[in-house]
């Protein structure tokens, strides 16, 4: 967690020299957040497809140990209002803090001096070596089983030191000198530590944790002997051993088949960039999933996550943390956040969202405890002098975005800066927050065109300084757009049904009940029983009124397609088992079914990115279940398949600078910097390069016109080693793009879409500040 003294302080971009681009008519500028403007149009574009939404959540330090030691006539209408989709703003996403609290640790009253009073130190399951005690922790873990009862169900483990014995010097908080604090000598036992505690979860409590984080913000240098907070520093080179060791110990063990590593957690995203670099080949393999914090790094920081570890290296992103100081007001703390959420969306991308607390400005009897304010973003939920649990507006402007974009849901692209969009198939259901934060209203079209068909009215529910999530007049929509006049000051969301979408990348559903032996079909073994035509008026939200379901172990399904992804969907209920998935005979993974409520069409595996061709998703029964559970079958209700990845042909000439000089490419500034070289090709024989040097930037730049109006997709790769390098996209004369290159890492893979109408003019840049040195540029693809 970030050590907030105060408000966080985001570093912008730097100042550009801008008399020398408008000399050059290179049409850059400073990044700043995009505000709202009067009338203006979104154009929302369900072919640009990012990362399926696992949900929306909380880390659960502090706030956990405080909030179940409440009586249940607080805790519980507390519960109902975080997690219950329903009632509240469903929050599913859970990381559950191991905590290092013990007989042993002499940091424990400097902590419990500290941030959140008492409830700062967190009590280990393992207070002295191999003695497990799993009595401790009531209250946290009280929380989560709530959570679970409520409907979440992705959690994960994550450690902010290891319990005292462990260190070097029995402080929890830290070491001397800011020094790594996690003795050499405990390695193993700290790995055999997380997977233990693992394993308990899931066997005795039934409450699976998908992934296991060792670290948290392990490298900033602030986690000190005597601190206030649980912490501890990690050299890259200490990250790399842990993980390759907890991978053997998580395979040793067995628990690998339902925990896995997520990593680095550090504290911003180029911090986190720099720690998976680090890594050797063996970590990364065995990294399941990258998190990051986002109190610091840059939009180009974020594309490069996604692009390069994301995309390029097949990884599941969150950002895991992330929270800021007061702010002006109520409403003013949930635009931030809100604005927060856009830029990791439009950039990061992240399957979660996770925010630092649920709660904050809370209090024990005595007074020891969090401290906070309704205008801050450490915390979601607040109390006021009475005690009483308040929902200022940030908790419903997290809600603009968790109560109705839900697990399944698959963030798409458009035009708006201000506007967050995703889409579910399987429902036929678009969803679009949009936020105001200018001191007048706007009026905002939206543009649906790119759908097949579009449903005959919009939902929209506001946030605003005396709104709550209000649901306001439906909008009609007529030839496939709507438009709406949005309050200053205001988050509104609009869900919109019966959106179809049969274009470029359209997902194919395969419902359980579509049985056979080719493709796009379910074979199933002996014994599946089935239902369909609303299985005798199921209200649980099956899809196409249909589900399958085995409890004799080793009975199987498959599928058969041909994708580059696949999604299992089936029904969770507190009757279900669990089963495995695989894909061709591949690594198999076990998938819990049971919820404590039935629902069906609910997200259960997504597979990691495939190579072209056939492949086979395999589901076998068990026979095990969940310890809550009362049966062992698991249900089945579809599988949802992203196309066959293609290669589009590039509307730029010279793409890749084989032609041995740099037409029809121009340069720019000082042209004469920028040329062909043969150095240093990122494939082929060619490359460009931009040679800056201390008193003269150098940009070169293709144009073309685009031929129809549709969302566009730049893909480039880069290097430089000099920094302050950018690439980017005009559209007519406007910026629309603006990429940070990072510096001396090689060639990564950019990737970024952007709209045009037919007839404007596109004008792909690339551009380095003066700076001596050199940037390349080779196979760029615009499609």
């Amino acid at each position: 967690m970030f050590r907030h003294y105060g408000k966080r302080i985001h570093l912008g971009v730097r100042m550009i020299a801008l008399a020398a681009l408008v000399t050059a008519g290179l049409s850059m500028f400073l990044h700043t957040s995009q505000k709202a403007q009067a009338d203006y149009s979104i154009s929302v574009d369900p072919a640009q497809q990012y990362q399926t939404i696992q949900g929306w959540g909380s880390s659960m330090a502090w706030w956990a140990n405080w909030a179940g030691s409440l009586s249940d006539s607080q805790r519980v209408p507390l519960a109902d209002k975080l997690f219950d989709p329903n009632t509240g703003i469903g929050l599913n996403v859970l990381r559950y803090n191991f905590g290092a609290d013990g007989p042993g640790n002499v940091c424990h009253n400097a902590i419990a001096n500290g941030k959140a009073g008492v409830y700062t130190n967190i009590p280990t399951y393992e207070p002295t070596a191999g003695a497990y005690d799993w009595t401790q922790d009531a209250n946290q873990r009280w929380v989560l089983q709530a959570a679970q009862d409520r409907g979440a169900n992705v959690f994960e483990g994550f450690v902010n030191s290891p319990p005292a014995w462990m260190t070097t010097n029995s402080c929890t908080s830290g070491a001397n000198g800011n020094s790594e604090n996690l003795s050499s000598s405990h390695y193993d036992d700290y790995t055999s530590y997380m997977a233990t505690i693992a394993q308990h979860f899931h066997d005795t409590w039934g409450l699976p944790l998908q992934t296991l984080a060792a670290f948290n913000e392990p490298t900033p240098g602030y986690w000190n002997f005597n601190g206030d907070q649980e912490g501890s520093n990690i050299s890259t080179g200490t990250q790399n051993t842990i993980v390759n060791k907890l991978a053997a110990k998580l395979d040793q063990t067995g628990v690998s088949a339902y925990s896995q590593i997520s990593a680095p957690d550090d504290t911003a995203v180029n911090a986190s960039n720099n720690d998976y670099d680090s890594y050797d080949a063996n970590a990364k393999a065995a990294i399941i999933q990258y998190n990051t914090h986002t109190y610091g790094g840059s939009t180009g920081d974020r594309d490069y996550a996604y692009n390069t570890i994301g995309q390029n290296g097949n990884k599941r992103l969150w950002m895991s943390e992330w929270g800021t100081g007061a702010q002006s007001s109520p409403i003013a703390a949930g635009l931030t956040l809100s604005h927060e959420i856009l830029t990791d969306e439009q950039h990061l991308h992240p399957a979660s969202w996770v925010i630092w607390q649920a709660a904050d400005n809370y209090a024990n009897a005595s007074g020891s405890g969090n401290g906070g304010s309704d205008n801050d973003l450490w915390g979601l939920a607040s109390t006021d002098s009475s005690g009483n649990i308040t929902y200022p507006s940030r908790y419903y402007a997290l809600g603009n975005y968790s109560k109705f974009v839900r697990p399944g849901y698959k963030m798409i692209g458009n035009s708006d800066g201000n506007t967050f969009s995703a889409y579910d198939a399987g429902s036929q259901t678009l969803v679009l927050v949009t936020t105001n934060d200018g001191t007048g209203s706007t009026n905002v079209t939206y543009n649906l065109s790119n759908f097949s068909s579009v449903g005959g009215s919009a939902t929209p529910y506001q946030t605003t300084s005396n709104q709550n999530l209000a649901q306001i007049a439906n909008v009609g929509i007529t030839n496939n757009t709507f438009t709406s006049t949005l309050p200053a000051q205001s988050i509104t969301t609009f869900v919109i049904h019966g959106v179809n979408y049969t274009g470029t990348g359209a997902v194919t559903q395969v419902d359980d009940a579509t049985q056979g032996s080719g493709l796009n079909q379910f074979n199933y073994s002996a014994g599946w029983g089935h239902c369909g035509d609303g299985c005798g008026n199921d209200q649980s939200g099956l899809y196409n009124g249909s589900n399958s379901w085995n409890g004799t172990a080793g009975a199987t399904a498959s599928v058969q397609f041909n994708g580059s992804r696949i999604r299992l969907f089936g029904v969770k209920d507190n009757n279900e088992g669990i089963a495995t998935v695989s894909i061709d005979n591949g690594p198999a993974r076990e998938v819990d079914f049971y919820a404590a409520r039935r629902a069906g069409n609910q997200l259960m595996w997504e597979s990691p990115a495939l190579s072209s061709g056939t492949h086979t998703l395999n589901v076998t029964v068990t026979g095990r279940k969940n310890p809550q559970s009362s049966n062992v079958w698991p249900a089945l209700d579809r599988v949802e398949i992203d196309a066959a990845t293609t290669t589009a042909t590039t509307l730029l000439a010279n793409p890749g600078f084989e032609s041995g000089n740099l037409s029809p490419w121009i340069g720019e500034v000082h042209a004469n910097l920028a040329g062909i070289e043969t150095n240093y090709p990122h494939s082929g024989s060619h490359d460009a390069y931009l040679h800056p040097t201390s008193s003269s930037d150098v940009g070169m730049a293709q144009t073309i016109t685009a031929p129809t109006s549709r969302t566009y997709t730049l893909t480039a790769y880069a290097a430089n080693n000099t920094g302050n390098v950018q690439l980017g996209v005009d559209v007519n004369g406007t910026q629309v793009k603006n990429i940070e290159v990072a510096g001396n890492v090689g060639y990564q893979q950019y990737t970024t879409s952007f709209t045009a109408n037919a007839g404007q003019s596109i004008k792909i840049w690339y551009y380095a500040h003066a700076i001596a040195g050199w940037a390349t540029l080779d196979d760029v693809s615009l499609t």
